[in-house]
C-alpha cells in the first residue's frame, strides 16, 4: 500500500453476477448478521458494510458475494423488499451482466467495473447513442478551466457558478466511477475520472450530472478532485482524492444517509453513497481496477 494510506480492501476474482448491493440497511446491522441472513440461499463469500468515519457503525449500505451468481440471482428474487431488523432492504445484483444494451435502452449498460474493455465500449457507445434530454445522461462538459467575467464573476455557458474550482483541483490518476441506483436497480454507470470538477443540478446547460427531481436545486452540490498531501517522518505522497460540497441547495445533500453541512468539501471514500435532495436515486462511489 502507499505510504500514509490506509491498505486498500483486497479484491478477489468473483464469479459475474455474484455480487449483490444491499440497500437500506438498519444501521445497527453487522457483517455476521447479514452474512446469515444472506447464507439460506447459498454459500456467502465476502460480506462488506462500509463504516462511519466517526462512529464506526455501518452506513446503511453493503455488499454481498455468493460463490454462486446463481444462488445470488436466487436473493435477489426472494430477498428484495423484505423486512431485516425492521427495515426492508432494496437488494440487486452490482455488477451488470447482461450484456450490451439493445439502442432503445441505452441506460441498461453492461459493467465489467472499471477495466480499459468498458471505457472502449462506453465510449463506442456514447458515440452511437443519441441523448435523451430527460433522460439524465452527463455530458461531461464542464471543461474544469473554468471561464471568468470582470462583471459577475464565475461564468459557464451564461450562467453564475456558485462555486469556483480550487488552486489544488487536480484530474485523478484512478478511473473513478458512480453507480446510479433508482429503486434498489441499477440504472447508469457514470465515468468520473476525466476531468476534474462535475457539477450536479437540474440546470441542463451545465449539469454534468443531471438531477430532475423537482427538489433538487439548479446548482445543488458540486464533486470535485483535489490534491492532497500526506507527510510522515521519512516521504511525502501526493494522492488525487474526491470531495463533494453542497452549493447550498434548498432541501441537502445526503451523504450515507446523513445531511451534510452546506460550502463546505467532504472527503468521500470508494462505496460511500450520495443522494440529492428528496430524490429516491443513490449514486455509489467505486474506484475500478488499474
Amino acid at each position: 500500500p502507499r505510504r500514509g494510506m490506509p491498505p486498500p480492501r483486497p479484491r478477489r476474482v468473483v464469479e459475474p453476477g455474484s455480487r449483490l448491493f444491499v440497500g437500506n440497511l438498519s444501521y445497527e446491522i453487522d457483517t455476521d448478521q447479514l452474512r446469515k441472513f444472506f447464507e439460506k440461499w447459498g454459500p456467502v463469500n465476502d460480506c462488506f458494510l462500509p463504516q462511519d468515519r466517526t462512529t464506526g457503525k455501518p452506513r446503511g449500505f453493503g455488499f454481498v458475494t455468493f460463490r454462486d451468481a446463481a444462488d445470488a440471482k436466487l436473493a435477489v428474487a426472494q430477498a428484495d423488499g423484505t423486512e431485516l431488523d425492521g427495515r426492508q432492504l432494496r437488494v440487486n445484483v452490482a455488477e451488470d451482466t447482461r450484456g450490451p444494451p439493445p439502442p432503445t435502452q441505452p441506460t441498461q449498460r453492461a459493467s465489467k467495473w472499471g477495466t480499459k474493455a468498458e471505457d472502449d465500449e462506453d465510449d463506442e457507445r456514447e458515440r452511437r447513442y443519441e441523448a435523451d434530454e430527460d433522460a439524465a445522461k452527463p455530458d461531461f462538459g464542464l471543461s474544469g478551466a473554468l471561464a471568468k467575467d470582470e462583471n459577475t464573476g464565475n461564468v459557464y455557458k451564461g450562467h453564475v457558478l456558485k462555486w469556483t474550482e480550487p488552486d489544488d483541483a487536480r484530474k485523478p490518476v484512478d478511473r473513478w466511477r458512480i453507480y446510479e441506483y433508482k429503486n434498489g436497480e441499477q440504472v447508469k454507470i457514470l465515468h468520473i475520472h476525466r476531468q476534474s470538477a462535475f457539477l450536479i443540478g437540474r440546470i441542463k446547460d451545465i449539469a454534468d450530472i443531471l438531477t430532475m427531481h423537482p427538489s433538487c436545486s439548479g446548482q445543488h452540490a458540486v464533486l470535485q478532485f483535489r490534491l492532497k498531501v500526506l507527510k510522515d517522518d521519512l516521504d511525502e505522497v501526493r494522492v488525487v482524492l474526491p470531495y463533494v460540497m453542497d452549493l447550498e441547495s434548498t432541501n441537502g445533500t445526503f451523504l450515507n444517509g446523513e445531511r451534510l453541512a452546506p460550502a463546505r468539501y467532504v472527503e468521500l471514500r470508494e462505496k460511500d453513497m450520495l443522494k440529492f435532495g428528496s430524490s429516491s436515486r443513490e449514486y455509489v462511489l467505486i474506484r475500478a481496477p488499474a
